[in-house]
């Protein structure tokens, strides 16, 4: 497979292509600069822009640089070739020299007359403005004053650019337009042209924050990791499979030629803040690194907070990421020294992961509550390799417990679960701090659930935490002078180990006893102020709520458990997976695509790579999200990455049922191979997940087995399955598969499904139950309404049977006016022309009918009519209805002359 590196796609640029093209077509004398950083896609545009002006108009590029700046007219040197070397200082010479070039029929730019000759005047694309000299600049800035050529500059700023051109700025003959970051959307079309294949969408996002939506710099990172096999293609998806960044290759290039420039102070300067970051201003200004920040923030390489604290950063992530990889030891240690010379930056705890990793390098002593701290904030971020690294640091016996949890939880989050499990041995019974138990116990948790989904084990798990809360408590009371705020540290612990009790109950279905707990529990914890129990309550009362068809007060909950995620910081980071999954669940049922978007997008921070541990999960809901909204092809890509994703990291079981889906919706779309492959899959894995489900993963194999199978029937083992759901308790699985069973045509559950729709709460259920009893009721006008309305995105499968069942009706009913207004319903919707007139068998107009119909298409009200026909009102009525009735119409503004055309008189 051959990848587009060394080419940047124009993605996203459209619309400034547009304008671009717009502003240098205007007549001679104009023209437009482009603005943006290195690597934005000022040059692509450019390209863009001479292709498609190619042949109407001559284009010439000049070429800076800043060896050329120094030298007068540098840049101008290919098209001024034959201008005498002894000239070289004469401003007349060159510019002669210059039109000859642009003008070789000798015109320099003048019609006949004189005048300018805007048809043909050429286009003078400059890239690098800011390195053009002041001559070059303005003689150009003279020919478009003289409405000679037209230009387009191309610069980082405006600022640094000649006082004649940016002057035409400021006038407006030159437009101005701006190339700004690229979305993660963007990105990710990015990544699928460069790599010319469906690209996991959590690896893109990856890609677009570390390279803060540069496009250059995201191919750059596109390029490296393929090169090093971080990148790999796998089962018909890119995605990243480990978080490997080298230094290396064409990424390490590109930067090096950004630092090439720099001072060696600016050098100092960037190295110290990629080193320590984040770093307070005020630490760099003690360092006299004033003018250094200044000019590393011009030249956007390093950012500064707007906040109070006034931190400095590398501009994009990837940079920081790159250039502590390439600093060398003895220079590092160097930078150190420097920097703690003026005193230890404080930014409250934010740097403390970059300097415990900063000593290390340099053979510095870390203390070892520093090292574990460390390492829980490397995990937090999916650090795995600092994390390790921290905890081994670890020398002394009384965190040696909580170094070895937070190794456990590095090798867990690796993919290493027999090393993680061997770490974690004796750790719940030996930890003596209450973080370390409950540390432990969670990683306890997503082994047992990765291992054999939500099992009995995790109850005995919470029983374990709670014989280890009352070890350490009834250490404390032999100790007077133990931690005042351990009584409500054990407290918070005790319901934490309830909670967990809880999520078993839940997910093996124990709806009823679980939700009167969690109301409690939420109760105590917010008299106690206990966020974290608040959080993980409101977590586990979502899915409750989804499950049993409570969706909008489950999108309510995991609302507000994001909430308090966000506010929480690194305290709550290793919950972020859990709420995340329970919110884009809630989403999903009550089909608020947007606030799914932006939840996805959003995401969380970390260090490249970081997104490998959710991007399945992710995946699966925009699946779903693209399957509801009527785009099987995107839902199919989707769940395909979804799969791949997770099969390393599925912390909530959702494999087997991202399986299935696929499956299905690969069946759907005839794409035979890989639904077959999925079938078989999905038939040899082993039940995971909770509860409601592993019941929709058997359903929805078993649908994709019929419809693979094109059979006439649905499966029977849908009913099955929706009873087992009905008898669980499980609504919305129940909604779910009933629903599914519908749409292969069985209608034997439409009295439960009726029932049900009552009980659920997402923009389904109505829909639903208007079409449950339009079935029931043999309503063939509603039904026919039903498979051509917009009544719920993503039911394309129900609404073609619901226009095949109005049609069947109306025509069992015998009626030939219901049958054509079934028939007018469903051509109104495909865009039919007229409509089909009824058979020469069909009821036929009366002469005074038709009169009347006449005057009623001319806008006369009944009375007026019964005047001039010298007829009762009612007699009017009368005819009308008649009328309406067999020409199989309902109101006046649908009587078309059409209908009465060729139409039979008695």
């Amino acid at each position: 497979m051959t990848h587009g590196f060394e080419l940047q796609p124009l993605v996203g640029r459209d619309d400034v292509l547009a304008s671009v093209l717009a502003s240098v077509q205007r007549p001679a004398g104009h023209g437009a600069v482009v603005v943006a950083d290195a690597g934005m896609g000022k040059s692509a545009l450019a390209g863009a822009v001479a292709a498609q002006l190619e042949g109407r108009i001559p284009i010439h590029r000049i070429h800076t640089s800043s060896s050329l700046s120094a030298v007068p007219y540098g840049a101008l040197a290919p098209l001024i070739a034959e201008l005498d070397p002894r000239d070289t200082d004469s401003p007349i010479a060159v510019m002669r020299a210059l039109l000859h070039q642009l003008f070789p029929d000798g015109s320099h730019g003048t019609g006949d007359g004189g005048g300018q000759d805007p048809a043909h005047a050429p286009l003078v694309i400059v890239d690098d403005a800011e390195a053009l000299d002041g001559q070059a600049a303005d003689l150009l800035a003279q020919l478009v004053a003289s409405a000679r050529i037209r230009i387009l500059v191309l610069t980082r700023r405006i600022s640094d650019i000649s006082e004649g051109l940016s002057h035409q700025i400021w006038e407006g003959t030159l437009s101005r337009h701006e190339l700004l970051p690229l979305t993660e959307d963007q990105i990710h079309e990015l990544c699928v042209q460069a790599l010319g294949g469906p690209v996991l969408t959590g690896t893109s996002t990856d890609l677009a924050r570390a390279s803060g939506g540069n496009p250059m710099l995201a191919l750059a990172l596109l390029s490296e990791t393929v090169r090093t096999g971080s990148l790999i293609f796998r089962r018909g998806i890119w995605l990243l499979h480990e978080q490997v960044l080298t230094p290396g290759g064409r990424l390490g290039d590109l930067l090096r030629a950004q630092l090439a420039d720099l001072t060696e102070e600016e050098r100092d300067a960037l190295e110290i803040i990629a080193l320590a970051e984040p770093l307070p201003a005020a630490t760099a200004f003690r360092l006299g690194l004033h003018s250094a920040v200044d000019s590393l923030t011009q030249a956007r390489l390093v950012s500064l907070s707007a906040d109070p604290a006034r931190l400095l950063r590398p501009m994009h992530p990837m940079y920081g990421e790159v250039i502590r990889r390439m600093v060398p030891a003895a220079r590092s240690a160097r930078l150190r020294r420097r920097l703690l010379a003026v005193g230890k930056p404080d930014t409250g705890g934010e740097n403390l992961l970059r300097w415990v990793c900063w000593s290390l390098d340099c053979g510095e002593t870390v203390s070892d509550a520093e090292l574990v701290n460390a390492a829980y904030r490397a995990n937090n971020i999916f650090d795995s390799a600092a994390a390790l690294r921290a905890a081994g640091a670890v020398k002394g016996p009384d965190h040696a417990v909580a170094a070895r949890v937070q190794a456990a939880r590095a090798c867990f989050q690796d993919g290493s679960m027999a090393s993680a499990a061997d770490l974690l041995a004796g750790a719940t019974e030996t930890a003596a701090d209450l973080t370390t138990v409950k540390m432990a116990v969670l990683i306890r948790v997503q082994l047992s659930i990765n291992n054999d989904g939500y099992s009995p084990a995790l109850a005995s798990i919470a029983r374990d935490w709670q014989g280890a809360v009352d070890r350490i408590e009834r250490t404390s009371e032999t100790h007077p002078e133990a931690d005042p705020e351990l009584a409500a540290d054990i407290a918070s612990s005790r319901r934490g180990a309830c909670l967990l009790a809880l999520m078993a109950e839940v997910a093996a279905g124990s709806f009823n006893s679980a939700e009167e707990q969690l109301d409690d529990i939420l109760a105590a914890a917010r008299d106690a102020g206990d966020e974290e129990a608040i959080l993980i309550g409101k977590a586990l009362l979502s899915e409750l709520m989804a499950a049993t068809g409570r969706v909008r007060a489950a999108a309510r909950l995991s609302r507000d458990a994001m909430a308090i995620l966000t506010r929480g910081g690194q305290s709550f980071l290793s919950y972020y997976q859990f709420v995340l999954h329970r919110r884009l669940v809630a989403l999903s049922w009550t089909g608020e695509w947007t606030q799914m978007q932006d939840t996805v997008q959003r995401g969380m921070g970390g260090m490249f790579g970081s997104l490998v541990h959710i991007a399945g999960v992710v995946d699966f809901a925009v699946g779903i999200m693209h399957l509801r909204t009527s785009k099987p092809a995107a839902a199919l890509t989707h769940f395909a990455a979804a799969v791949e994703g997770l099969r390393t990291h599925d912390p909530e079981g959702l494999l087997p049922l991202a399986i299935a889906l696929g499956a299905f919706v690969a069946a759907s779309e005839r794409s035979s191979t890989m639904a077959e492959e999925l079938l078989a899959e999905g038939s040899a894995l082993e039940p995971r997940g909770a509860a409601p489900y592993r019941l929709l993963a058997k359903g929805y194999l078993a649908a994709a087995t019929s419809v693979l199978a094109m059979e006439a029937q649905p499966p029977a083992s849908l009913q099955v399955l929706a009873a087992e759901a009905e008898k669980a308790g499980f609504i919305s699985a129940e909604f779910e598969l009933r629903f599914l069973s519908l749409s292969l045509g069985d209608q034997d559950g439409l009295n439960r499904l009726r029932k049900i729709s009552g009980d659920f709460e997402g923009p389904q259920a109505r829909v639903l139950d208007r079409f449950a009893r339009a079935v029931l009721d043999e309503d063939a006008e509603e039904l026919a309404r039903f498979g051509t309305e917009t009544v719920e995105p993503g039911w394309k499968r129900l609404a073609e049977r619901c226009a095949a069942e109005a049609l069947r009706l109306a025509k069992a009913n015998g009626d030939a006016a219901l049958l054509l207004r079934v028939q007018r319903i469903l051509s109104k919707k495909a865009g039919d022309a007229p409509v089909q007139r009824l058979s020469p068998g069909a009821p036929v107009l009366t002469r005074r009918e038709r009169d009347v119909a006449s005057l009623v298409m001319q806008g006369y009200r009944n009375a007026e009519i019964a005047e001039r026909l010298s007829l009762s009102v009612r007699t009017v009525e009368g005819h009308i209805y008649r009328t309406f009735e067999k020409l199989g119409i309902s109101k006046r503004e649908e009587l078309k002359s059409e209908l009465l055309a060729d139409r039979p008189i008695t």
